[in-house]
C-alpha cells in the first residue's frame, strides 16, 4: 500500500505541472534585473510591478513540491 501511496504523489507532482526550485529561482532574477530596468527608465509602476513578481516566485520557490521536484527531477545543465 504504501508503494501505490508514493507512486500516487509522484504522478500527481508530475501532472501538477510544479515548477522546479531553480527555475522559479532564475525567472525570480530576470524579473529583478527587468524592475532595475524599468526604474532606469522612469517606470516606477512596472519596476515594482516586476519586483513583486520576483518576490513571488522567491516565495515559490520554497514551496515543498517545488523543492521535491527540484530533487526528484533535476537534471544537471552543462
Amino acid at each position: 500500500m504504501p508503494k501505490q501511496n508514493i507512486i500516487i504523489f509522484l504522478l500527481t507532482l508530475i501532472l501538477s505541472g510544479c515548477a522546479s526550485n531553480s527555475a522559479l529561482n532564475k525567472k525570480a532574477d530576470n524579473d529583478e534585473k527587468a524592475g532595475d530596468y524599468y526604474e532606469s527608465i522612469g517606470q516606477p509602476e512596472a519596476a515594482e510591478r516586476s519586483r513583486k513578481m520576483a518576490q513571488d516566485n522567491r516565495d515559490d520557490s520554497l514551496s515543498v513540491e517545488a523543492i521535491l521536484v527540484d530533487l526528484l527531477f533535476r537534471k544537471d545543465d552543462k
